[in-house]
């Protein structure tokens, strides 16, 4: 069977089985219960058939930073990064550690990461090395994503990997989370454009980052995103010329963690709505030594979850 053919029909069998999946009831986490619905709620298309969602940064794998207020880590000034999609020589990030966002305790180890990149190291990147990117690191992974929505649930499914994150709606979370890589996602519609998720539980792991530039988080990671249907410039991955004026998704978000940073810290992800049927993209079944990088190997689980 043709590769693009067994992938549509992969992807309908998912459209199909969350179908029948919504005449259910509503399948909720452990100690999760129903919040109220809003009659007045409008529900915004984010499945928009037969397309994806592809960033539009000018750099896919920084964030922008927030109109306002606290702005994510960045790169050095000192050491300019240079990315995939950026004009000229590509060069590896040496994190900025004057960013006051920065509890005390994280900057040795930061340090550490940075002088490996000085000397020459390629440094760890979840979103090249096939681990999950968590939340917020995942919207900085630069392929294409798609969504299903249920009455009671959105599937989020990016097409490398085809990793799926879980936002269940009308919902408070549970007591106690299973601390998991994409954490426990809860969310609801507002003004007929955005999704609003808000996110805990997290896994606590020494290479669990919220950014590419290896910025830790504890425990306490609390996270709260606004997906809004909007208007947004050309450009993306798959390319194509297209220019502006196009649908688009406009992503900002919250950052907590009174753990490791010393106040909220926001910043924005972008994302324009553009044809094409997912795609086959496997990471993890490749994923060799390359470059000494096997010291950041693709984590195994020992145990069942169940």
């Amino acid at each position: 069977m043709p590769r693009f053919v067994a992938l549509n029909a992969v992807f309908a069998g998912l459209v199909c089985a969350s179908a029948a999946a919504a005449a259910t009831a509503p399948v909720l986490g452990p100690l999760m219960t129903a919040r109220p619905a809003s009659a007045s709620d409008v529900i915004p298309d984010f499945m928009a058939p037969g397309t994806g969602w592809t960033m539009i940064n000018s750099n896919a794998t920084d964030y922008v930073d927030p109109p306002s207020g606290p702005k994510p880590v960045t790169n050095d000034p000192k050491y300019p990064h240079i990315g995939n999609l950026q004009p000229g020589q590509k060069t590896e990030r040496v994190a900025d550690l004057t960013n006051p966002i920065l509890q005390d305790w994280l900057k040795p180890q930061m340090q550490k990461y940075n002088q490996e990149v000085i000397e020459g190291t390629i440094p760890f990147v979840a979103t090249s090395l096939c681990w999950p990117g968590g939340v917020p690191a995942q919207l900085l992974v630069p392929t294409t994503m798609y969504f299903i929505q249920k009455p009671d649930e959105v599937v989020m499914i990016w097409e490398r990997d085809q990793l799926v994150r879980h936002v269940y709606l009308n919902v408070t979370h549970s007591q106690n989370p299973r601390p998991t890589w994409f954490g426990e996602s809860v969310g609801h519609y507002e003004n007929g454009d955005t999704l609003v998720v808000d996110t805990i539980g997290f896994v606590e792991h020494p290479f669990s980052f919220v950014d590419n530039y290896r910025t830790p988080h504890t425990k306490q990671l609390h996270v709260t995103e606004r997906w809004k249907i909007t208007t947004v410039a050309g450009g993306g991955r798959r390319g194509g010329g297209e220019a502006g004026g196009n649908k688009g998704i406009e992503v900002s978000f919250t950052v907590e963690d009174p753990g490791a940073f010393t106040m909220p810290w926001g910043a924005m992800m972008r994302y324009r709505n553009q044809k094409g049927a997912m795609e086959e993209f496997v990471c993890a079944e490749n994923n060799g030594n390359h470059f000494d990088a096997e010291k950041y190997a693709m984590p195994q689980a020992k145990t069942a979850d169940f």
